[in-house]
């Protein structure tokens, strides 16, 4: 006869875990967001006193080549959209990576755009690089972002119109975040730069750009918010900044926002990295101050609107590398005192990157 064998109640198994006691009062651990996409990327900073689960101490607010401003919108929100993680969380969930460096450069950044075009459908390859230092101001509650850069446009074209082959522009992004109340935020941004073709370059050349824009923590899930950018270009000299952020999870995120609407979900992770997709609309282009072909100085404005698809690579620390395609429309070719005005055709983009 074959003996069962009868399962025994260990010891241990018997004991009320309720009734052990802690060597510390459980403090909740803050949730850094599973991406940060924009240069920049800067350690969070610790909540104030007043915060709760699910109401950040820190803002969430708003992501073109020039100015800077319109290049920031979505990675800021991520970079200040942290929440509290329960105790039940913070078993359950895959390790949340940490946007930031531990020390005071917080990135190096190389990317490169191609957009395909010849003849009057001018043609443009961009490369740029910028990095990003963050200080105490006046403590890490209220981070100080200072953003030197500089970047290239090659041009391809136009034919019947006479154009510099290069455009440049070199800039300073300093950003200033604070946060006003557990649901109240805001981020200001301004941004000096030189943005010309180094030929003829007068007082034109300069602008200051700027951002301000409020965060309004609604919902655990749901943000709202609204701003200006100033973006001091000749075809759109300012912007309203609108819309709401909706993170139902750690794997999915919907920024309703213009000017960049953005949908991102992750796709794939392992021992510090995450990977994801991604569809976003973009408003790209920007004005320089150039030599007219007359010989006199002029503005030339390039402007276009893009629909990307992209696929993103994030590691421990604020790392990235990215590819992207994207669909060029309502492309213009424009000089501010001469009439002359060209409306190309749609084209693709291509752009990669990588950030340290």
């Amino acid at each position: 006869m074959t003996e069962h064998a009868n399962a025994q109640m260990q010891p241990w198994a018997q004991r009320d875990l309720s009734s052990l006691s802690r060597e510390s009062a459980y403090q909740p651990m803050q949730r850094i967001p599973p991406t940060e996409v924009f240069p920049g990327g800067y350690q969070m900073p610790q909540y104030p006193k007043t915060g709760s689960p699910g109401n950040p101490a820190v803002p969430a607010t708003l992501v073109s080549d020039n100015p800077p401003e319109l290049s920031m919108i979505s990675e800021d929100i991520e970079q200040q959209d942290a929440l509290y993680l329960s105790e039940e969380e913070v078993f359950s969930t895959r390790p949340i990576l940490s946007p930031a460096k531990d020390s005071v450069l917080q990135s190096l950044t190389i990317q490169s755009t191609w957009i395909a075009g010849s003849g009057d459908n001018i043609g443009m390859t961009e490369v740029s690089g910028s990095a990003t230092l963050g200080f105490p101001a006046p403590t890490r509650e209220s981070p100080l972002l200072l953003t030197p850069g500089y970047g290239m446009y090659f041009l391809v074209g136009p034919d019947s119109v006479q154009a510099p082959a290069t455009l440049y522009q070199a800039y300073l992004t300093t950003r200033w975040m604070s946060q006003l109340s557990p649901k109240w935020g805001t981020v200001l941004s301004v941004t000096p730069g030189v943005y010309s073709d180094f030929k003829r370059t007068d007082s034109d050349a300069f602008r200051v750009s700027g951002m301000v824009i409020m965060s309004y923590q609604w919902a655990e899930s749901i943000q709202f918010l609204f701003g200006v950018a100033y973006l001091n270009r000749d075809d759109y000299s300012v912007l309203p900044v609108v819309g709401l952020v909706w993170t139902p999870d750690n794997d999915h995120r919907l920024e309703l926002t213009f000017p960049r609407p953005r949908y991102m979900q992750l796709f794939s992770y392992g021992p510090g990295y995450e990977d994801w997709w991604y569809v976003a609309g973009e408003f790209g282009g920007g004005t320089w101050s150039v030599e007219h072909p007359l010989g006199e100085n002029d503005s030339l404005t390039l402007s276009d609107y893009r629909v990307i698809i992209g696929m993103e690579r994030k590691s421990d620390g604020g790392g990235k590398s990215f590819v992207e395609i994207g669909y060029v429309f309502g492309r213009k070719f424009e000089y501010k005192n001469d009439p002359v005005e060209l409306d190309m055709s749609d084209t693709i983009m291509l752009r990669s990157g990588w950030w340290y």
